[in-house]
């Protein structure tokens, strides 16, 4: 059996840089006449970082400074996880825990519909200040959408709910022969 020898060919796909705007042939630089350019650096500023440690360290260096930070982050996302989901067990209280859960779950909504607008503006932005207005609005009303439809769906599923839980105590009192002459009153 003999090795051959695999030649491996990557297509960027017209994507010329990482950045979300401001990118050009000359390795993404803004122009300094720009109007817009302020708005783009705030938009690149991971970009931006990322090219000044490139430059600044190896490529060793550079990977191993890279997974260490991603490995911080995800070790201090689970560590919070951990004290978190453990609140309703140290203090005895189950519905403390379920607030809690609640809380962060409407902190996560805002910050989804920020993220939204926030990706609408870059993505609107190429088309000026106009563009990155209506993308911004776009990105926040598609958002919203998705939450509406996440409270519609628990509501329903919350009706459905109690609609079983009284159908079903109604089976049980009649099955009980409940009634003011023949049963307790509780």
């Amino acid at each position: 059996m003999a090795l051959h020898n695999l030649k491996i060919t990557v297509v960027d796909g017209g994507k010329m840089d990482d950045s979300i705007l401001g990118a050009d042939s000359n390795g993404g630089e803004e122009q300094e006449d720009d109007s817009f350019a302020k708005f783009r650096k705030v938009l690149n500023y991971n970009d931006t970082i990322k090219k000044k440690l490139k430059q600044s360290m190896s490529k060793t260096q550079y990977f191993a400074l890279q997974s260490t930070v991603s490995l911080a982050t995800q070790t201090a996302k689970q560590f919070a996880n951990y004290l978190i989901s453990d609140i309703g067990r140290a203090n005895g209280d189950s519905n403390y825990q379920a607030i809690v859960n609640r809380r962060i779950e409407q902190v996560t909504d805002v910050l989804s519909l920020g993220q939204g607008m926030v990706s609408g503006a870059a993505a609107g932005a190429m088309a000026g200040p106009v563009g990155a207005a209506i993308g911004a609005a776009v990105g926040a009303i598609g958002a919203g959408v998705n939450l509406g439809f996440k409270y519609a769906e628990r509501e329903r599923s919350y009706q459905h709910q109690m609609f079983e839980e009284q159908n079903s105590q109604a089976y049980q009192l009649a099955r009980a022969n409940y009634s003011a002459l023949t049963g307790r009153v509780r």
